[in-house]
C-alpha cells in the first residue's frame, strides 16, 4: 500500500455561541474541516480538524510531496521524522498527519487503533469539560445538566481570577456533592495566577477534594510547580498541555512539577504513546487531551491502551464536537448511562463519515 495524496474539505462557518466570557473567545464562529489521505489500495485516512490546521496540513504537504506519496503509511516514524528534520513541521501538523496513518494502518489491517497499540481496556471514563462561562449561574447550570446526564467526573474551565475561582469551587462542589470528582483547568497561558494566588487556590481544593489542578502557573515555572506540587496534599497537579516538546514534559517531570502529565493536544498518537512511557517510567499519570475536532477520537484510543486516563468531552454539547455538523459524522462519541465512553468497534480510530453530507457542508477544497 502507498500513500497516493491528499485532500482537504473546509467546511463552512457553524455560531459557536458557547463561550462567553470575551477573553476568550476568539471567533463568534467555528470553522472545522476534513482531510483525506488516499492510497493506491483504496483505503483512507480520515483526520477531523479546525480548518486552521487542516490548511496548515495541506500546505507543509505541497511542499513536500515527493517525500510523502509514494511512501508505505505503515512508515509512521521515517515519514514523520523526516518532515520534523528537514522541513521543519511543527508537532501539531506532524500529529495530525499520524493521526491519518493510524486510521489508514488500522484499517489495513480491520483493527481499531487501540487494539493496535495494546488494548489497556474497554471502556473509558469521561469528563465533561465545561467552556468558560460568564456567571456562577450559567456554571451551576451546566455541571448540573451533566451530572444529570450520568457524568461521574466535570473539569471547570473558570474565570482565571483566582478570588472569583476561589467563590465558584465551593459553589461547585456544594451543588453536585461530594461523590463528584471534579477538577479545574485554569486554561489560560502563559498562567493566570502568580504563586500566591496558585498556593490560595490549591489550599481550597485540597480542601474541597479536587481531582486535579490544571496549568495553575506558567509552564517556564519549574520551580514554582514543584513547590505547588508539594503543598498540595489532596488535589493533583496536572501540567504540559502548551509543551511544544517530549523535552518539555521530561523537565516538568524532572522538576517534580506535576503529578499528571498532559500529552497535548493533536500531537499525533505516535508521540502521546511517548508521552504515556515517559510518565510511566517516573511514577506519574498521563492524561491525553483534546477534543473532537484535535483528534480527540485519536485521544479515546491512547486512553483505552492505557490503565487510568480520562477521556474529555466538551459541555453544553454543541461546543467542540459533532453537533456543529449534523449528518457528516455517523458515530460521534457518546457517554453511556454510567458516564463511560466505549472502545469504536470500526477499524481505524472508529469515525464513521458521510461524505455526502461533508461534500454539502464543504466551502473550499485544497
Amino acid at each position: 500500500m502507498k500513500i497516493t495524496g491528499l485532500r482537504v474539505l473546509i467546511f463552512e462557518r457553524r455560531p459557536d455561541p458557547h463561550n462567553e466570557t470575551p477573553e476568550y473567545i476568539v471567533h463568534q464562529t467555528r470553522q472545522n474541516g476534513l482531510a483525506i489521505i488516499d492510497t493506491d489500495a483504496g483505503l483512507q485516512g480520515l483526520i477531523s480538524a479546525e480548518a486552521t490546521y487542516l490548511r496548515q496540513l495541506a500546505r507543509g504537504w505541497a511542499g513536500a510531496r515527493e517525500h510523502i506519496e509514494g511512501r508505505d503509511p505503515f512508515d509512521r516514524a521515517k515519514i514523520e521524522d523526516l518532515l520534523r528534520r528537514r522541513f521543519h513541521w511543527h508537532q501539531q501538523i506532524v500529529g495530525l498527519l499520524d493521526y491519518g496513518l493510524w486510521d489508514l494502518a488500522g484499517k489495513a489491517l480491520g483493527q481499531p487503533v487501540y487494539k493496535l497499540l495494546g488494548a489497556a481496556r474497554e471502556k473509558v471514563l469521561a469528563y465533561a469539560s465545561t467552556v468558560h462561562h460568564n456567571s456562577d449561574e450559567r456554571f451551576l447550570e451546566s455541571v448540573l445538566r451533566a451530572q444529570d446526564r450520568g457524568y461521574q467526573a466535570i473539569k471547570l474551565h473558570p474565570y482565571c481570577n483566582c478570588d472569583d475561582d476561589l467563590r465558584l469551587v465551593y459553589k461547585v462542589r456544594r451543588a453536585v456533592g461530594d461523590a463528584m470528582i471534579l477538577m479545574i483547568d485554569t486554561i489560560a497561558y502563559p498562567g493566570p495566577y502568580n504563586r500566591y494566588d496558585a498556593f490560595r487556590l490549591g489550599r481550597a481544593l485540597d480542601e474541597l477534594n479536587y481531582y486535579w489542578f490544571e496549568d495553575p502557573l506558567i509552564k517556564t515555572d519549574l520551580e514554582g510547580l514543584a513547590a505547588l506540587a508539594r503543598e498540595c496534599k489532596v488535589v493533583q497537579i496536572r501540567a504540559a498541555d502548551s509543551a511544544e516538546s517530549l523535552a518539555e514534559c521530561a523537565n516538568l517531570i524532572r522538576y517534580g512539577g506535576v503529578d499528571i502529565v498532559a500529552a497535548p493536544g493533536m500531537w499525533g498518537i505516535t508521540e502521546s504513546m511517548k508521552v504515556a512511557a515517559l510518565a510511566e517510567a517516573n511514577n506519574v499519570k498521563m492524561e491525553p487531551h483534546d477534543f473532537y475536532f484535535y483528534g480527540g477520537v485519536a485521544s479515546l484510543h491512547v486512553a483505552l491502551a492505557v490503565t487510568d486516563a480520562f477521556y474529555e468531552l466538551a459541555v453544553p454539547e454543541g461546543c467542540f464536537d459533532t453537533l456543529l455538523y449534523p449528518g457528516v459524522y455517523l458515530t460521534p462519541p457518546e457517554i453511556d448511562p454510567q458516564g463511560y465512553i466505549h472502545a469504536p468497534a470500526l477499524p481505524g480510530l472508529g469515525f464513521a463519515v458521510d461524505m455526502k453530507e461533508a461534500e454539502r457542508a464543504t466551502v473550499e477544497r485544497l
